[in-house]
């Protein structure tokens, strides 16, 4: 018999999960208490029982029920089924935007704590599920399309798993990007803002790019940063990881990000699925 528990953030997108694995064959539950989850089993192992795909969603709404996930997960083996845990997750300004879109109340909510706390508290209520999981999926980038692809993958194995590099160039002026992993600063290499011909224009423009590529200070930092890429691509592949997000930024986000951002996109295209932004190239 085939288990699969899902768990993860609040807003992460557990419910559209649990549709996917709904729509491939799977009889599913949600928010479902540990022994409600072990009767469900012993009822569905029995022969008259024509479905032996079960998946239930687990997360902090069992409230302290939802403690030991540990001894949980070693019942469910001694039960004599297979058992993969996927866990769903985004960056907190993610999960706080879709919570102001949809205004539900968050489950751990006491009407005092704030949505940052409410946030930080059900991380360390899930860090022991976390790190069970054999797949752990960052939806933050994902819509409801890209998520549903990504479940097939994982419970039908219909495609190899493809790790997602999202690249943005951004200015300091205006802000640093708080969703990256990795952060670069490109505010030290020649600025051809200061060029007249090149200041309306852009990193993407050939201008520009005839421009930076006569410096080899450029080239040393943009093949200094394609060997941290590689290393840490490397890597994450390795712990199921399956998105990793890269910003750089220069002083206004027009010349310097923009044009490392494109040329790092075009170092990576065959070694991950490649998306890149330019956030405030039009500022």
């Amino acid at each position: 018999m085939e288990v699969i528990v899902v768990s993860g953030m609040s807003g992460a997108g557990k419910s559209v999960a649990l549709g996917v694995l709904e729509d491939i064959g799977f009889f599913c539950m949600d928010n479902v208490p540990p022994d409600i989850l072990f009767s469900m089993i012993r009822i569905m192992k029995h022969p008259s029982v024509e479905k032996k795909r079960f998946a239930a969603v687990m997360d902090v709404r069992t409230g302290k029920s939802f403690g030991g996930i540990r001894k949980i997960i070693s019942r469910l083996k001694k039960m004599d089924v297979k058992v993969k845990i996927i866990f769903l997750d985004s960056k907190n300004d993610v999960l706080i935007n879709r919570y102001n879109l949809t205004r539900r109340r968050h489950p751990l909510s006491d009407g005092k704590s704030s949505m940052e706390e409410l946030i930080q508290e059900e991380r360390e209520m899930l860090l022991e599920i976390r790190e069970m999981a054999n797949y752990t999926l960052d939806t933050s980038l994902m819509n409801s399309h890209e998520l549903r692809r990504r479940m097939v993958e994982i419970t039908e194995g219909k495609s190899n798993r493809s790790l997602r590099l999202y690249i943005e160039s951004f200015g300091f002026k205006y802000g640093i990007s708080v969703s990256s992993d990795f952060v670069f600063d490109a505010r030290f290499l020649p600025n051809p803002y200061y060029i007249k011909e090149l200041t309306d224009k852009t990193g993407r423009d050939p201008e520009v790019i005839g421009y930076f590529e006569q410096f080899d200070i450029v080239k040393e930092y943009i093949s200094r940063i394609e060997k941290v890429l590689d290393f840490v691509i490397d890597n994450y592949s390795k712990e199921a990881k399956d998105v990793l997000y890269v910003s750089v930024g220069c002083s206004g986000g027009k010349h310097r990000s923009v044009y490392i951002a494109q040329k790092l996109a075009q170092l990576f295209k065959s070694k991950a699925e490649v998306s890149v932004t330019h956030r405030d190239i039009l500022r």
